[in-house]
């Protein structure tokens, strides 16, 4: 069986402020992933699992084959991770289980072609994007387990494919994400707010437009086009700066 799970912050004590985690989180995290998991299984950890190395070595003892896709605070080296028993590192990854092509990520990775993105990051379950389908996976909405892409999981995800309908969040929580009950603000606006939200959507549209539309001809240059569109979606470059990076791919 493949599981996936999320951002599990091992250690991290400014998460318990920041997500509303219980102490000894970890603790559960452990009991809940060495109850379900067994010595076949394959669990796909979509990124930041700690700052802490003796944390990351724990879980890496943990049972199950497991993948890392990097999140933003991964930032070993990728031997570090393999010596600590993970089976492979990679910075996105690609699986078709039962005819449904799910891309892995961390962040949601917009202009994706897949027929969903299945991310973490935002511990949330907001969605930008009206163009693409995605899946956000908040720890917390999972009562700290790990989630199996079983045949339920599957028969569920399926009809928004068929339909390319992106899943609504009260349909997301019935997908394994229901442990909280009632979702918050942050689950519709990322937790910044319903102007900063709105703001970021509008610019994610821009950027679909000027991307689309840019006369580039190498598909090699389109996901680090797409990584500057994110620090403009979020307002951390202007509009200007990102139409310069992308003359430079001209």
């Amino acid at each position: 069986m493949v599981y996936v799970i999320p951002d599990t912050h091992l250690g991290h004590e400014n998460i318990k402020k920041y997500c509303n985690r219980p102490n000894k989180f970890e603790n559960l995290i452990e009991k809940n992933w060495q109850e379900v998991i067994t010595g076949t299984d394959t669990v796909i950890h979509v990124g930041d699992i700690s700052f802490d190395e003796k944390w990351i070595e724990r879980l890496g003892s943990w049972n199950g084959k497991k993948i890392l896709v990097r999140g933003n605070h991964d930032k070993k080296p990728y031997d570090f991770y393999l010596s600590c028993g993970f089976t492979a590192v990679v910075e996105e990854l690609v699986m078709d289980i039962k005819n449904v092509v799910m891309l892995f990520s961390h962040r949601p990775r917009f202009g994706h072609d897949y027929d969903i993105n299945i991310h973490g990051h935002q511990h949330n379950l907001a969605v930008y994007d009206d163009k693409r389908l995605y899946l956000p996976l908040s720890l917390e909405h999972m009562g700290y387990k790990p989630l199996a892409l079983d045949d339920n999981f599957i028969s569920r995800l399926k009809p928004f494919i068929i339909n390319n309908r992106q899943p609504t969040l009260k349909e997301m929580m019935s997908m394994g994400q229901g442990a909280i009950g009632k979702p918050s603000d942050k689950d519709f606006y990322d937790g910044f707010g319903k102007e900063i939200f709105t703001q970021s959507k509008a610019r994610l549209k821009e950027c679909y437009e000027i991307l689309e539309n840019a006369p580039y001809n190498s598909m090699q240059f389109r996901y680090r086009l797409w990584r500057n569109a994110i620090r403009y979606i979020e307002g951390k470059i202007s509009k200007q700066e990102f139409l310069d990076v992308i003359r430079k791919f001209l």
